[in-house]
């Protein structure tokens, strides 16, 4: 420990060895009453069939070209009218946007010619493996809003498909189409493509619960008249999910996600929830898991995922290890199948490439057999340290919270005890000062934190880092961030904060319940930190 301890003087202070605020009574009690009070809203949103479920908002985008598709189609002119008063509304709020005034510009019909400079002033700081496949998605919806022409830079072999995620497939083989079309190069697209996107849309739901996707594909297959009906069923599909602002989501819903994150924060929370309760979301989650023994975001999507995996593998365990132990077991298998060999964990297929997020949440749902699975661990946390920034951060991954990928990482910091190389040990320990010193310069002076430095405080952030903290330590730290965090509370016991979750990446998507499930996590770990 002699390394972590003497890295520097100004990054590391001996809180960071003995994190434990003594001697307040107050403050604890402050953040148990706060705690139990959340935790009491949380779960009157258990529904009786043990799910937690919350409405994505609207987004520009999807409605922007739903509003496109419609007009397109001319049908359902009341529609038409909701989603032409969201996006005029939205308009005011987007004008700092260019690239969601251009799409709204676009729907509304009444565009003026944009070039690919507002894709990239939009993309501006957005560095990550994804961003050269984001680029032909975004110019292609201007072009087909009819904001810029569809850009000839692209061929043929920017369309391969195959080896994705089920929706990412099927956006780039229904681009490969609109480019097609827009380029009037017919000859690329075969009939391989056109079945493909096709048997998307033979069933009476949302296709994987993506919105856009759907819309995307609609896209697509509307340039071919003889399958104008699946067109039609399509759409008649998506209209359920029209919100009451008349705007459409990013996703038709995300239950899964939201039960195994509020199982998480439930679980040993130190308020009054009945032991009946997180059983019937524990049952609920172990009938939502697929063959492969891994979970999607929501019922009904066949692809699964990491991310959603690794909650609800947390989840079980934390309510009956014994009872759960066959899920646990196929879930923990179907982790350790996905590591690729670099050894990080991509999100949703081995190959891919690794991400820092769903690296350190594999090793954190791992965590209690990390000693039987110790190069998995060595691997993953190689990658993790090896991957942080200069300033202490780390790619933000699905979130635009810093701090999301910082607490994630952190906790995965702590199975270092299985580790035996000395080098690894002494990179693990100056990954965790750099962390903290990030987190430290990015405090705001009203003790909270927003998505980057600089930004204005917002409550997920907070809690993200305050998660983060009560593994690093920095008991002064701590007790500001807890005091910004009790002040956000409302009279019902929930928080509302700035969405932080994104996909595409870097457009940033709402599901509200999520603000309140990781404060009541924030709140958990602090409790854990502060003794009377």
């Amino acid at each position: 420990m002699e390394t972590f301890k003497n890295f520097s003087d100004s990054i590391v202070s001996s809180s960071v060895l003995q994190p434990l605020i003594v001697g307040e009574p107050k403050l604890r009690g402050q953040v148990i009453d706060c705690q139990k009070k959340l935790t009491r809203y949380l779960k009157d949103q258990v529904k009786t069939d043990g799910s937690v479920r919350d409405v994505c908002k609207s987004r520009v985008l999807e409605s922007s070209l739903m509003l496109h598709l419609l007009t397109i189609q001319e049908i359902y002119p009341n529609c038409q009218y909701q989603l032409t008063h969201y996006l005029t509304t939205q308009l005011d709020k987007e004008h700092n946007n260019k690239f969601h005034k251009a799409l709204i510009i676009g729907a509304l019909r009444k565009s003026i010619p944009e070039d690919a400079q507002v894709v990239e002033d939009y993309m501006t700081g957005f560095q990550h493996f994804t961003a050269s496949r984001k680029r032909v998605l975004f110019r292609a919806i201007l072009a087909e809003l009819g904001v810029m022409p569809y850009d000839n830079q692209y061929q043929i072999e920017h369309f391969f498909y195959r080896g994705y995620q089920s929706w990412v497939a099927a956006e780039i083989c229904a681009l490969k189409v609109l480019y097609a079309f827009g380029l009037n190069y017919r000859k690329w697209i075969n009939h391989d493509d056109v079945e493909f996107l096709l048997a998307t849309q033979n069933n009476n739901s949302i296709w994987e619960k993506h919105v856009l996707a759907n819309i995307i594909i609609l896209l697509a297959l509307q340039k071919f008249p003889e399958h104008h009906h699946v067109v039609l069923k399509g759409i008649n599909n998506l209209l359920s999910c029209q919100n009451s602002d008349g705007g459409f989501p990013f996703i038709a819903s995300f239950e899964i996600f939201c039960t195994a994150t509020a199982g998480v924060a439930l679980t040993d929370s130190g308020a009054d929830i009945e032991t009946l309760t997180l059983l019937q979301m524990a049952e609920y989650i172990v009938g939502q898991q697929q063959s492969d023994g891994g979970w999607a975001y929501a019922e009904g999507v066949r692809q699964t995922d990491v991310d959603d995996s690794c909650f609800c593998l947390e989840f079980l365990r934390a309510v009956n290890p014994q009872k759960y132990k066959e899920y646990i077991s196929k879930a923990e298998a179907y982790l350790l199948a996905i590591q690729n060999e670099d050894g990080g964990f991509p999100t949703f297929v081995r190959g891919n490439s690794s991400e820092i997020t769903m690296t350190a949440a594999a090793l954190n749902a791992l965590a209690p057999r990390c000693t039987e699975y110790r190069n998995v661990f060595e691997l993953g946390l190689r990658y993790i340290t090896s991957q942080q920034k200069f300033d202490g951060s780390f790619e933000r991954s699905w979130s635009l919270s810093e701090a999301q990928a910082i607490f994630r990482s952190v906790l995965a910091m702590r199975t270092c005890k299985v580790v035996q190389s000395a080098q690894l040990l002494e990179s693990i320990y100056t990954a965790e000062a750099k962390a903290l010193d990030y987190l430290r310069k990015s405090q705001n002076s009203d003790g909270g934190w927003g998505h980057q430095l600089g930004d204005t405080s917002d409550v997920i952030s907070t809690s993200y880092t305050l998660i983060a903290l009560s593994s690093l330590g920095d008991a002064e730290t701590l007790r500001r961030g807890t005091h910004y965090l009790m002040l956000q509370q409302d009279e019902e016991g929930k928080f509302v904060s700035i969405p932080d979750q994104a996909a595409p990446r870097p457009i940033p998507y709402d599901v509200p319940i999520l603000t309140s499930i990781f404060a009541l996590l924030a709140l958990k770990y602090t409790a854990a930190m502060i003794a009377e």
